[in-house]
C-alpha cells in the first residue's frame, strides 16, 4: 500500500521560496523607488508650471508688473505664516511650532493664491525632509522667486516688469528652495548675482534645493517647467552642507575650479541681465 504524503511545504521547500522572493525584491525595489522619484518630478514640473502660470497673469492684470516675490503679511506673492487669530509666525520662533496650516494661511494671505487656488501645488512631494533647525517642524512651501524679479523692497537692481524680461523661455521665475528655518522667510531666492555683491565673479548664495535624484525642477518665465539635473559634486554637496548649518547664516560661495557648470546654469537663467559677463 502507498502512503499518501501529507500536504505542505518542507523547510528547505519554504527557504527556496522565501530566497526568491528576496531576490525578487531586490530587483523590483530599485525600479519601484525609480517610479516614485519620476512621479514626484511629474507633479512638481505641473506646479511649477501652475505657478509661472499664475504668475503670468497677476502680470497681465496689473499692467505688467511683476508680484513682489518677497514674503510679507498680505501684499506680496505668498504671505508669512500665521495662527487662527492672525498672530504672525517668525522664522526663528521655537514655541508655538509652525505648521502647515500656519503655512497655508499665509499662502492664502498672498497674492498668487487667487490665481492658483490650490495650497497643495506650493509643495513638492518629494520635499518631505526638510525639518526647520529652530522649531523641528516640517517646512511645507517648497518653491521660491528669484529675487531678481521684483524681489527687493528698495531700489536693487532689479526687474519689475514682465516686459522687461529677456527670452523668457530661459529666464526661470521658481526655484526649489532648501530653506531650513521655519518656512522661507524671504519668499525668494537670491544667487551671487554680481549686481548684488559688486564682484565681477558669480557665486553661490541661497539655498537651492535638491529632490530629484540629483536635480530640481523649475518653472519658467513663459509658463513651462523643467527638471535640470546638477552635475558638478560640489553642488550636491554644498546643498547637503547649506542644509545642515541652516539659520539662515548660507552667504555666499564661489564654485571650486572645475565645478562651475551648475552655477553657469543658473547665471545664465538669472533674468537680470545687466552684467552678462560669466567669471567664476
Amino acid at each position: 500500500m502507498i502512503l499518501n504524503r501529507k500536504q505542505g511545504f518542507t523547510l528547505i521547500e519554504l527557504l527556496v521560496v522565501i530566497a526568491i522572493i528576496a531576490v525578487l525584491m531586490g530587483i523590483l525595489m530599485p525600479a519601484l523607488r525609480a517610479v516614485k522619484q519620476q512621479a514626484a518630478a511629474i507633479n512638481c514640473m505641473a506646479n511649477c508650471r501652475t505657478l509661472a502660470t499664475g504668475w503670468f497673469m497677476y502680470a497681465e492684470d496689473n499692467g505688467g508688473k511683476l508680484i513682489p516675490a518677497q514674503m510679507a503679511k498680505d501684499d506680496t506673492w505668498i504671505g508669512t505664516p500665521r495662527s487662527m487669530t492672525g498672530v504672525l509666525y517668525t522664522s526663528q520662533q521655537v514655541t508655538p511650532v509652525v505648521e502647515d496650516d500656519d503655512e497655508i494661511r499665509g499662502i492664502k494671505a498672498g497674492l498668487l493664491f487667487k490665481y492658483v487656488g490650490d495650497e497643495g501645488v506650493y509643495h513638492c512631494p518629494a520635499d518631505n525632509m526638510r525639518i526647520s533647525v529652530h522649531d523641528g517642524s516640517k517646512v511645507f512651501t517648497s518653491y521660491v522667486i528669484p529675487t531678481c524679479l521684483n524681489g527687493w523692497t528698495d531700489s536693487t537692481p532689479q526687474i519689475t516688469r514682465i516686459d522687461k524680461i529677456k527670452s523668457p523661455s530661459t529666464k526661470y521665475n521658481f526655484v526649489e528652495a532648501a530653506e531650513t528655518r521655519n518656512y522661507n522667510m524671504a519668499g525668494h531666492f537670491v544667487i551671487g548675482a554680481p549686481e548684488y555683491t559688486g564682484s565681477t565673479r558669480w557665486m553661490w548664495w541661497g539655498p537651492m534645493a535638491v529632490n530629484h535624484n540629483k536635480g530640481s525642477v523649475l518653472g519658467f518665465c513663459d509658463g513651462h517647467s523643467e527638471k535640470h539635473t546638477w552635475v558638478n559634486k560640489f553642488t550636491l554637496e554644498r546643498v547637503e552642507k547649506v542644509e545642515s548649518q541652516g539659520g539662515g547664516n548660507y552667504g555666499q560661495q564661489p564654485a571650486e575650479a572645475g565645478q562651475t557648470e551648475d552655477l553657469l546654469y543658473m547665471a545664465k537663467g538669472w533674468a537680470y541681465e545687466k552684467y552678462k559677463t560669466f567669471e567664476f
